[in-house]
Order: C-alpha cells, then structure tokens, then sequence
C-alpha cells in the first residue's frame, strides 16, 4: 500500500551569517500494509510528525548524508502529486489529522461548512449526502446535536479533534494517518474514541498509521508498535 525505502530528512534553518540543517530523520524503511494498524511511538521532536508529512506527500523526502534520496511509493508506484488531479485521488484514499486540530480548521467558516469543503473537493456525494453522512459520524462519537451550526472559536480542543476526524472519516479513507491526535481528550473520552476507530477499520478494512507518546493508545489501537529514537531512527 505505503512503503517508504531509506528515507532521510533535514530541516534548514536561515541565520544572519548562514545556514543551519539538521537531519532529524534516517534512512527510514517502512511499509504500510491494507488491513494493517501500526503505531509509531517516540519522544517528542524525535521527527515522528516529520515522518507522517513524508507519507501523505506533504514534505519530500531529503538527500541523507552520502548524497542518495529516498523514496515514497503508494500501490507500488512513486508518489508523485503534481497536479490537482494526482492530489485528489490520492488524498480521496489517504488522509492525516494533525495535532493542532484548531489550526486546521478555518476560524472564518462554521463547523459544517469546514467538512463541507473538503467534502466537496474529494468526494461524489451531494451535498444533503454529505450533511447525513457528517451527522451520523457525529453521533457515533457523541458530538452534540449543534456541533455543525457553531464556529471553531466557540469549540473545545476535543470537538475540534473529532471535527477533523469526521472531516477525514466521512471520505472513507484507505489509509487514516493520526498524528497524536487523541492527545488532548480526556481518559474515557481517548478511549471511546480509540475504540471507534477499531471498530472503523473491522468494518472498512482501512489500514491506520497512529503517531502517538501514548504506549496505552498505541497498544489499544494497533495490532504493531515500532519506536523512533531520538536521533530519527525508526527501530525494527
């Protein structure tokens, strides 16, 4: 489904007298299987949130010390989104929810209208489809009633989480990337929601990439666990 082969990424830094780069991932092997559950687990800055921008296409992979590039392929082919046309098809089968789940979500639009936007972008349902579709996931991870008629200011940090993951879930994605993203719920509230996203994948057959700190949410939700060390190495 997802393979990376020997990726390696550096962040560079402008100064005053110069540049700054420093590698945070190495030489990164690692394939995502369908039907699979995977939880990359590391300390904070170790570059797993790097590694999840890598996978959806987000960042590109860097030259690693001895000059060679890694790759990124997804159903055996290299990923390459050069027009909208690439992006949307691919984006239709991967989606990522990032940590900062407020800051994903416009300020300007109301909740409906933030699912509302990507729903019409990637997918082929009419928008009364769309409205029925959000709503029941929303029941399904006990969103009050009037979720969708409020703008993001007036959310909690725990609604917009399960904003964002209505807004990916309602594409019926073939890979669902989490990046620490049942970090600012509440214990049951985690939990309810980990335990939905196991039944999710029973019933779709999706494959789900979890970033977490969590060894608990990782355990929970993924069938394989692998740890990133603090120099970006991810262990087998």
């Amino acid at each position: 489904m997802l393979e990376l082969k020997n990726v390696s990424y550096s962040y560079t830094s402008y100064r005053l007298f110069g540049t700054r780069t420093k590698q945070v991932l190495r030489h990164i092997n690692l394939r995502m299987q369908s039907h699979q559950s995977l939880a990359i687990m590391g300390q904070s800055g170790c570059g797993k949130s790097t590694l999840a921008k890598i996978a959806c296409g987000l960042l590109h992979p860097s030259k690693d010390e001895n000059g060679a590039r890694g790759v990124v392929e997804y159903n055996s082919a290299l990923l390459k989104l050069k027009n909208i046309e690439t992006r949307r098809d691919f984006y239709r089968q991967v989606q990522i929810l990032f940590q900062d789940c407020i800051g994903s979500l416009n300020p300007y639009y109301s909740c409906l209208e933030n699912c509302l936007e990507s729903l019409q972008y990637l997918s082929h349902l009419s928008k009364e489809e769309s409205i029925a579709r959000l709503k029941a996931l929303a029941r399904d991870l006990a969103l009050p009633e009037d979720i969708f008629s409020r703008q993001v200011g007036s959310i909690s940090g725990g609604e917009a989480q399960r904003i964002c993951l209505i807004r990916a879930l309602c594409v019926e994605p073939k890979l669902l990337i989490l990046d620490e993203n049942t970090s600012g719920l509440d214990y049951e509230l985690s939990l309810a929601v980990v335990e939905y996203l196991k039944q999710w994948q029973k019933r779709t057959g999706a494959s789900i990439l979890l970033i977490t700190h969590d060894e608990e949410v990782a355990r929970r939700l993924c069938d394989d666990v692998r740890v990133m060390s603090a120099q970006g190495e991810l262990e087998s």
